[in-house]
């Protein structure tokens, strides 16, 4: 009992939630509403027309002047209906349009707030099915379900005080299967409920799966894994097909089951109204009138069972969607929006991702001067790409152990902070749109001089114009049309192109070989001479002109000064750096013993 109570009163204030969004949308909705009653009255006359033009034949009294004014009036009536039901549709399905625009304008608004570590624990299959089906299903809850609710609440009240004016005894009689359907659509809702939530679940399961394998591949083709990818699909295919035919089964059988029961009225009015008229206690005239108005009564009844099954599922997919526009950020800002130095100052910073007991850092601390130069190496999985999240608020550090400028970015706005960082992150992604449009990604109005610019100093201007479109080449989902180190240097334009104070690569250059990237970091030096500058890498080529070398493994910094210390100090660093060395004289015999044997 306790359950159902609580389903209940979830049920109540996710139909609050879906009423709150019409009534937004009120001015539109009651003008519809009331072009709506107007086509309802137009209908309740019609049978008024029917049932004297069908007496004065019976009676005799017709004439053809008559029944050409009763054709005339008819086909006014059905004029009207049409004009008007044409504008209550325009207005109100408009409305559920622009309710269905404005909350996915909102949900989308709002998974902008949240964190990464939103995205870690949510599927994205998840966030799509909320995107489209709920979307869709709170839509039509307070369009059409809302409409037809109304329609058949006025049109059965109307309806039955018409018949009850005209014959009370023959009304209740006919109406005796009423609460039977009232009744079966409070068994039969729940239920609905119920398997529509199923339904979301195996979709969104579906839709993640699918994403997945198309995202991925080239992945599966390389591995030859399309048979087994296949038959995982077609699990999770089948099912979601099993939960739809699950909630149609349930359908299937209650809108027959309404529809049934309305026809027991039509059954009941045929047997006790054909007496009457026999004995004359009402007219042929008001048979026929009263069949037509007992008729209109069948589609209120049969939209009790589509209203609920709508207003269900609405319910169900707005609850979902609130669940995710009622999640505060993990991140918020802070009080402070003054504008700070870009310097940077890590003082014992500790650091365990949420809902992970590993700790990812330890006791880490140093500082870098405005436009001075931090690298940073270390093995795979020493904590470097954490580090920096931490300096951009992408995860929230621990309270005074970050500092920009002196300020404690816990105190920080969050926009003010990653205002000042342009940042190419370890796993390039590139948007699918053009070269041009990629690299301008953050800033629309850069001249196309600038752009080339950016792209000469990374060292690709020449081969984006080798491209048949240039620079407005596209470029593929995740950028899937250019090869790595094409990818690498782009997304470092488009890092450049905001003019950040402090500019953050995260093994950035690693798609390319040595001689570019020597090239690559000449010009980026000349350029980024006055900016505060972060540099991840693997190889140390990479960072031995940085002014402070970090050198981190296992969470911690372990050694730190210039290149020339850090070799002096005979440590992890100069061990690595000997590797390096002898890897790269190694590669260059290699290349020129392949040189001398093919002259030979």
């Amino acid at each position: 009992m306790r359950g159902n109570r609580g389903r209940q009163k979830l049920d109540r204030s996710s139909l609050a939630l879906l009423l709150r969004r019409l009534l937004k949308h009120k001015k539109a909705v009651s003008l519809g509403l009331v072009a709506l009653v107007i086509v309802d009255v137009m209908q309740l006359i019609v049978p008024q027309v029917f049932q004297r033009a069908i007496d004065s034949l019976a009676s005799g009294m017709a004439t053809r002047s008559l029944l050409l004014e009763m054709g005339i009036a008819v086909l006014a009536l059905y004029l009207i209906m049409g004009i008007f039901r044409f504008f209550w549709r325009y207005m109100v399905i408009g409305s559920s349009h622009r309710i269905d625009r404005d909350l996915r304008q909102e949900l989308y608004d709002h998974l902008q707030t949240l964190s990464p570590q939103y995205y870690d624990q949510t599927k994205v299959g998840d966030i799509m099915a909320h995107a489209t089906n709920d979307i869709n299903a709170v839509r039509m809850a307070v369009g059409m379900a809302t409409i037809a609710a109304f329609d058949a609440i006025f049109l059965s009240l109307s309806t039955v005080i018409i018949m009850i004016a005209m014959n009370w005894k023959l009304t209740l009689l006919s109406m005796l299967p009423l609460p039977v359907i009232a009744f079966m659509m409070l068994k039969f809702g729940k239920l609905i409920h119920r398997r529509f939530e199923s339904v979301q679940k195996a979709f969104s399961t579906l839709t993640e799966k699918a994403q997945e394998s198309l995202s991925g591949v080239r992945v599966i083709k390389a591995y030859g894994d399309e048979e087994s990818e296949d038959t995982y699909f077609s699990e999770k295919a089948e099912d979601c097909a099993r939960q739809n035919i699950r909630l149609a089964r349930i359908w299937g059988f209650f809108q027959p089951l309404i529809g049934a029961l309305a026809m027991t009225s039509m059954a009941i009015l045929l047997g006790a109204g054909g007496a009457m008229v026999v004995k004359g206690t009402i007219t042929l005239g008001e048979f026929v009138a009263f069949s037509s108005y007992l008729g209109m009564l069948t589609w209120p009844m049969m939209a009790i069972g589509w209203v609920v099954n709508l207003w269900q599922r609405g319910a169900a997919s707005m609850d979902r969607l609130q669940r995710i526009l009622t999640t505060a950020p993990d991140i918020s800002d802070g009080p402070e929006d003054g504008e700070p130095v870009p310097a940077v100052e890590v003082r014992g910073l500790d650091f365990t991702y949420p809902g992970t007991e590993v700790q990812v850092l330890r006791d880490v601390s140093f500082s870098l001067r405005q436009g001075g130069t931090l690298g940073i190496v270390g093995r795979t999985g020493s904590g470097k790409t954490t580090l920096v999240e931490l300096l951009m608020r992408l995860y929230d550090p621990p309270e005074g152990t970050v500092f920009l400028g002196g300020k404690d970015i816990r105190r920080m706005k969050l926009a003010r902070i990653r205002s000042m960082f342009g940042y190419v992150p370890q796993e390039t992604f590139l948007f699918a749109m053009s070269i041009a449009d990629n690299i301008a990604f953050a800033d629309r109005d850069i001249p196309r001089e600038e752009l080339e610019r950016l792209a000469s100093i990374v060292d690709i201007d020449r081969e984006i114009r080798n491209f048949p479109d240039g620079y407005d080449t596209m470029v593929g989902e995740r950028g899937v049309t250019l090869s790595g180190g094409q990818k690498q240097r782009v997304a470092i334009a488009r890092a450049l192109a905001v003019r950040p104070d402090i500019l953050v690569l995260d093994d950035a250059l690693s798609s390319v070989d040595t001689e570019t990237e020597a090239a690559i970091l000449d010009r980026l030096r000349q350029d980024i001479s006055k900016l505060t500058s972060i540099i991840i890498a693997h190889r140390i080529s990479t960072i031995q002109g940085a002014d402070h070398i970090a050198v981190m493994d296992d969470g911690r910094i372990v050694e730190s000064g210039t290149h020339d210390q850090l070799l002096k100090n005979n440590g992890f660093y100069a061990d690595l750096y000997r590797m390096q060395q002898l890897e790269e004289e190694a590669m260059k015999d290699d290349a020129s013993g392949e040189k001398e044997g093919g002259q030979e």
